[in-house]
């Protein structure tokens, strides 16, 4: 499968900087502790998780920082990005919290197969190719353990359900800065999940019109 690391690097968005090198996401300052608050209340209280695309980091810091008992591992592929997560597991001390690593979606990841209780991905469906919606889900599949979770976070298009206006706008901007983006149909993510043997998606609702979707590996 080509290899994406070439690819410029998504960002909707400035990003304020901290002379230590922490980087902060406006988005992520507004989101972060519903998102946090949900993943305590999905995931069991122990465990081994890995967090795909992780930004800034900041997700990561409080994700271990809530899941005391999970060893959290957060993982970039923009160099830019890498270091602003070693900055904040540097800043924030925590034992729990591994170093990042460097990872592309589409490559083999460093886990051995059904070695993981969790996978947690944030703000990447819409801003890739559909290609790399469907790497995450087929090797989330493959490393997870049996019962564990895959769980993506952001905007939705959801069967019989009306389309917000705020996304409907959102997926007309993202699909004029290029065709391979946009808000994803959850009956294709749906569709991806049957493909690589994951369980059909339950849906948490969020604010902000996003949601969590919860993959099971069975």
């Amino acid at each position: 499968m080509e290899n994406m690391s070439s690819d410029p690097p998504v960002r909707l968005e400035h990003l304020d900087r901290e002379g230590d090198g922490r980087r902060f996401s406006p988005s992520a300052g507004r989101n972060q502790q519903h998102i946090v608050d949900a993943l305590v209340e999905l995931l069991p209280e122990s465990g081994v998780g890995l967090e795909v695309a992780s930004g800034t980091g900041e997700h990561a810091v409080l994700a271990a920082t809530r899941l005391p008992r999970w060893r959290w591992t957060p993982s970039e592929r923009d160099e830019d990005a890498l270091a602003s997560i070693e900055a904040w597991v540097r800043h924030a001390h925590l034992s729990n919290l591994a170093p990042p690593l460097r990872l592309d979606l589409r490559d083999p990841w460093p886990f051995d197969p059904e070695s993981l209780d969790a996978v947690f991905a944030s703000n990447v469906m819409h801003i890739s190719p559909i290609e790399t919606t469907e790497a995450l889900l087929k090797r989330a599949a493959k490393h997870l353990k049996r019962g564990a979770s895959l769980l993506i976070y952001g905007p939705v298009f959801l069967p019989d359900v009306p389309r917000p206006a705020g996304n409907r706008a959102f997926d007309h901007d993202l699909r004029a800065q290029d065709p391979t983006y946009g808000v994803r149909e959850f009956a294709a993510i749906a569709a991806i999940a049957a493909r690589v043997g994951l369980s059909a998606p339950a849906v948490r609702s969020m604010p902000a019109d996003n949601v969590i979707l919860q993959f099971k590996q069975p």
